[in-house]
């Protein structure tokens, strides 16, 4: 079969993802009121990124809420292989229309599922905006069973990040005391504010020696991003240095579940409790802007 051919099928194979005609262009997103979705993202890699969003959907779920990760690191199903669980299928297949793309949901137990929506980044790059919209809008047919979407999203400023911010109002950025940390996190915020100033940054602080470290640390990235950029910048938690966490991953399972009183376990339950506690960003049957129409992130992506 030839490239041409392949890419008409994958274009017919979204539109009907997406649930939309054959002419027809997905020209919004629209996300169900009290739908929570949250971007965890990262300036940089090994951070404790994939770590947070694994024991966050836990101690939501523990909670009551339905928690749907989307496992969108660039591989072959990362948070599924962290946790000891087959991920059958690959986002290749859906976008060949060989799977419906709710067949790839991988059921983890105690109200958590994942989505493995990963892929290397020259296929996402390849996808037109237009298809990445309507891969988008096929993610949100699953909202109606979900409280929460998590989306684990690669590091950096990947294209897929700006892609997935599309229908994140609100980004927690996770950010470590190291230097490179805190000077790739403030890169990123410039970089996603400057091309949507409706988002909502939440700065959680991970991997600190005490809280007090974690407070300062916000404190001087909260002055700098202040000073500098016009940004809804709060303060999401701190996460203490635990190496109970390094067991929980031998023992492929979540801190919250195996060592619930852990010192970080308390972290992420207070940071739970903190999300519950609020409203939703965008509260209401919010229309997002058109992945597809948006030629700044388009813009972004070909000079990443």
């Amino acid at each position: 079969m030839t490239m041409s051919c392949l890419a008409t099928d994958q274009a017919e194979s979204l539109r009907r993802l997406a649930g939309r005609a054959k002419t027809e262009v997905p020209d919004q997103l629209q996300v169900r009121e009290g739908l929570r979705v949250i971007s965890v993202t990262s300036g940089k890699g090994g951070v404790g990124k994939t770590s947070v969003v694994v024991n966050l959907a836990a101690s939501l779920a523990a909670k009551g809420q339905r928690v749907l990760i989307v496992d969108c690191n660039p591989g072959i199903g990362d948070i599924c292989l962290r946790l000891g669980k087959d991920a059958p299928f690959r986002m290749g297949q859906v976008l060949s229309g060989d799977i419906d793309l709710k067949e790839t949901v991988v059921e983890l137990g105690g109200g958590v599922s994942v989505l493995p929506a990963g892929m290397e980044m020259q296929q996402y790059s390849a996808l037109s905006p237009w298809e990445r919209s309507a891969l988008m809008q096929a993610m949100l047919r699953l909202q109606n069973d979900y409280d929460c979407f998590l989306i684990d999203t690669g590091s950096g400023m990947a294209a897929n990040l700006t892609g997935f911010a599309a229908i994140a109002r609100e980004i927690m950025l996770v950010v470590t005391p190291e230097p490179t940390s805190i000077t790739d996190a403030y890169a990123l915020i410039k970089m996603l504010s400057g091309r949507d100033s409706s988002f909502r940054f939440r700065l959680l602080i991970n991997m600190c020696r005490d809280n007090q470290e974690g407070e300062t640390l916000f404190s001087k990235l909260a002055a700098i991003t202040g000073r500098f950029l016009q940004v809804q910048f709060d303060h999401a938690g701190t996460i203490l240095h635990d190496e109970l966490l390094v067991e929980s991953v031998r023992r492929r399972g979540a801190l919250c579940r195996l060592f619930p009183d852990a010192k970080a376990s308390t972290g992420f339950k207070n940071l739970a409790h903190k999300i519950n506690a609020e409203r939703p960003a965008g509260a209401g049957a919010m229309p997002v802007a058109s992945v597809a129409s948006s030629t700044m992130w388009r813009n972004h992506e070909l000079s990443s």
